[in-house]
């Protein structure tokens, strides 16, 4: 099962920069807007690392890597430690939450082991993408975010002996108030180690990096024929949290919908309505208070050109196969996800898988009013609104060695890149 282990991870000095000025989103979340924001609100902001603008973003991140080591604005840390990291937010309900993990090493484990498991399909680019990052500055940028499950919160009640001391790093960030703390004590250490041993890993966020992981070790494996299984490559950073925790929230990731050619609203609709039981609504509220209660599949709908908003939902006589088509396996068919790419983008818009793949006519989204508002604005052609992922679907897909669509999910809150980062050197 999972082999965990602390490391001297790589800090910002922050007696050289204050970490709200430093820190970024994950590298997948950030729009050319918010990285032209980033670059203007530190010269020493970590996403020069994660997503440079330069020529060749990859030599440049690895230069300004070891410059920022060679001058302690980033600074290795002496010995190994796991580090604690608790994020306090407001739920959906305005109800205060907080997420609690910790970052460590994990051994990479290929996913036919079983010990580490995906539950989401990736993309060819951004994988090719991180694995030059990879070979240009042997480091691991930001974790992979991970799932484990432990009913009687042994893990927590281990890392809870921190809460009372004084974090190493402290910042409000997206509305999240982030505190991390060093865990140095190498028995407390060995006992989470221990407990972790009996897991079974899953990962929520980072697919593209663990993979990205997975073909880095594979490279530096042939480099390197004489090597003990130790090596630094070998390992992942990862940041573990609770799966029967309060503080896990999965957000839905609604599509929308661009530069159809031919595109009429009502004939798409007259499509629709051969395949979903179409209810219309007036506004926004009614149409996401339905979309949120129903008990079936569900999507909402706003197109341009009607004033309308519809709730589509499965009619009683769709079979799961019919939905979601014969290959695709019992525990996927079912989800809203599957039937709404099977059904509504693939059959009816006529995306294809490859065109999907290549990320051509379709952009994502969590907030349902940007969504909406990109309708209204003429940007896109039409919305398609979404319910979160269940937590339980994701674990039933990935248990049974399966995995859904891309986009399937978005954990809540991010993970912050550059709270720390790994070498795999020395």
């Amino acid at each position: 099962m999972p082999e965990i282990k602390p490391f001297r991870g790589v800090l910002y000095n922050q007696a050289s920069v204050r970490l709200d000025e430093v820190v970024a989103p994950p590298y997948d979340v950030i729009s050319p807007d918010e990285q032209q924001k980033l670059y203007e609100r530190s010269p020493l902001n970590a996403v020069r690392l994660i997503l440079g603008r330069e020529q060749d973003r990859y030599a440049s991140a690895a230069q300004h890597l070891e410059e920022w080591v060679a001058t302690s604005v980033l600074q290795r840390d002496g010995e190994p430690a796991i580090y604690v990291l608790w994020q306090t937010f407001r739920g959906a309900n305005g109800r205060e939450l907080t997420r609690k993990g910790f970052i460590a090493l994990c051994r990479l484990e290929d996913f036919d082991s079983r010990v580490v498991l995906p539950h989401e399909k990736t993309h060819t680019q951004p994988r090719e993408d991180r694995l030059r990052l990879f070979k240009a500055t042997n480091a691991n940028m930001s974790p992979v975010f991970a799932l484990y499950s432990d009913p009687e919160r042994a893990v927590e009640r281990l890392m809870n002996r921190l809460s009372n001391t004084l974090p190493c790093a402290e910042l409000d960030f997206d509305h999240v108030d982030n505190r991390m703390w060093k865990l140095l004590d190498e028995q407390t250490i060995e006992q989470i180690r221990t407990l972790m041993r009996t897991k079974q890993v899953l990962i929520a966020d980072g697919h593209h990096r663990y993979e990205t992981a997975l073909a880095y070790r594979d490279w530096m494996r042939l480099q390197n024929p004489h090597q003990t299984g130790d090596e630094p490559y070998n390992y992942m950073m990862m940041y573990f949290t609770n799966v029967d925790e309060d503080g896990l929230i999965i957000l839905p990731t609604h599509r929308l919908v661009h530069s159809l050619s031919n595109f009429e609203p009502k004939a798409v609709l007259a499509k629709l309505e051969q395949r979903f039981i179409l209810h219309e609504y007036k506004d926004k509220e009614s149409l996401l208070a339905a979309l949120g209660s129903s008990p079936v599949v569900a999507f909402g709908l706003t197109l341009q050109g009607e004033n309308m908003f519809y709730l589509l939902t499965s009619k009683p006589t769709g079979s799961a196969k019919e939905r979601a088509g014969e290959e695709v396996a019992q525990e996927v068919k079912d989800l809203d996800v599957s039937v709404l790419h099977s059904i509504v983008v693939e059959d009816i818009l006529s995306v294809s898988k490859k065109a999907q793949e290549e990320k051509r006519h379709l952009e994502y989204t969590h907030d349902s009013t940007e969504a909406i508002e990109a309708v209204r604005s003429g940007k896109v052609q039409l919305a398609l609104l979404m319910n979160p992922t269940k937590i339980d679907q994701v674990r039933s897909v990935a248990r049974a060695g399966h995995t859904m669509p891309h986009k399937s999910t978005f954990f809540y809150p991010k993970l912050p890149s550059g709270l720390v980062f790994n070498l795999m050197t020395g």
